[in-house]
């Protein structure tokens, strides 16, 4: 949803009479999010194929295919009523139905695809789409294309960050210790977070570091009585500010997701990732080896967390500052600041405009 919204923000600016429109899932972050920004939005009554074979499972999978036939024949109405010039797809399960759509009706299709593995949209899609605008050249051999581009990723904040000094006052962080962001993504990590529990104070106490530690909203309660009071160690159940809060850190420790790694590029963040193991074909792993391999990011696999690696990383970054230096020069990069707008170009080209 965020490259989405930040690929209209881009083509507005570029063009300020576009027409936009979007379609989701009723399901999703976006039937909350699009409505508060005024925009457009069209849902669909469709969520993707569940994983394992429990009872809840199986029914939501059996009632994918009838859902599917209906949100197609929805798409088709949208596009019929509408007459978009160009379909735009920014991954996803609901983002495939209205490509599909399009790409029958013979309208401009462009991909915007985010990971080093393409998603299951991009791969089955790509081969008919007018353009593919990836984020990582190592997508390129998994697609039945050679119309593709190298844009990056857009970003969902300004390109106007604040200072580290400010990031820390409006997070009530101190000015004088190094500090250390931990995000789970916007709903936490609890596997994170279980590691945290345990263990920071070994942060803290033996490192002198502060932690700002987005919980997620259904761990925060938990979480709150486990850390002692008047303690380095902000909690915060959710963070609006983004910006601020990688500005404030001197080091990130997350997951490897495609868009918190575009944002810490982005910002010139060094970090740890922690890449989430059950993501479909394991592409946060790949995502972080792409960064590691930069040495714009160190990589530690989850399965690790009991055996102390975490630690053992964080320690070593912090016992030489020029370490996170460096890292942070080679993850700044990284970045395509001009994703956005590289990416407008693209669709006003395929709008003939």
């Amino acid at each position: 949803m965020y490259p989405a919204i930040a690929i209209a923000d881009g083509l507005r600016k570029r063009e300020p009479g576009s027409d936009i429109r979007f379609i989701g899932s009723q399901w999703g972050l976006e039937a909350t999010v699009l409505p508060r920004r005024n925009e457009i939005f069209y849902p669909l009554n469709i969520t993707g194929l569940q994983r394992g074979f429990s009872g809840d499972a199986i029914k939501r999978n059996l009632a994918f295919s009838w859902r599917f036939v209906i949100a197609y024949r929805r798409c088709r109405q949208i596009l019929r009523s509408f007459k978009p010039q160009v379909v735009v797809g920014t991954g996803g399960y609901a983002a495939g139905i209205p490509l599909l759509a399009a790409q029958r009706k013979k309208l401009a299709t462009l991909l915007q695809e985010q990971n080093s593995y393409p998603g299951l949209t991009t791969r089955r899609l790509a081969k008919k789409a007018s353009l593919v605008c990836l984020t990582y050249e190592e997508a390129a051999p998994y697609l039945e294309t050679d119309r593709w581009v190298l844009t990056g990723n857009p970003v969902r904040f300004a390109t106007d960050p604040p200072s580290q000094a400010d990031a820390r006052r409006r997070l009530g962080l101190p000015l004088d210790q190094p500090v250390v962001f931990v995000l789970g993504g916007s709903q936490g990590s609890t596997p994170l977070n279980n590691h945290f529990m345990g263990n920071w104070r070994r942060y803290t106490e033996d490192m002198g570091l502060s932690l700002l530690w987005q919980t997620g909203r259904k761990d925060f309660e938990r979480l709150q009585g486990e850390v002692d009071s008047g303690v380095p160690v902000v909690l915060l159940p959710f963070i609006e500010d983004m910006a601020a809060a990688y500005m404030a850190a001197d080091l990130v420790i997350c997951r490897a997701g495609a868009m918190t790694i575009s944002e810490l590029t982005a910002l010139g963040r060094p970090a740890v990732l922690v890449p989430l193991p059950t993501a479909a074909a394991d592409h946060q792993t790949l995502n972080a080896r792409v960064l590691r391999r930069k040495k714009a990011a160190r990589l530690v696999p989850q399965v690790k967390l009991a055996a102390g690696v975490l630690e053992e990383t964080v320690r070593d970054l912090f016992s030489d500052p020029n370490k996170l230096v460096e890292m942070a020069k080679r993850s700044l990069a990284q970045a395509r600041p001009e994703a956005s707008e590289t990416i407008s170009n693209h669709i006003l080209e395929l709008a003939g405009r």
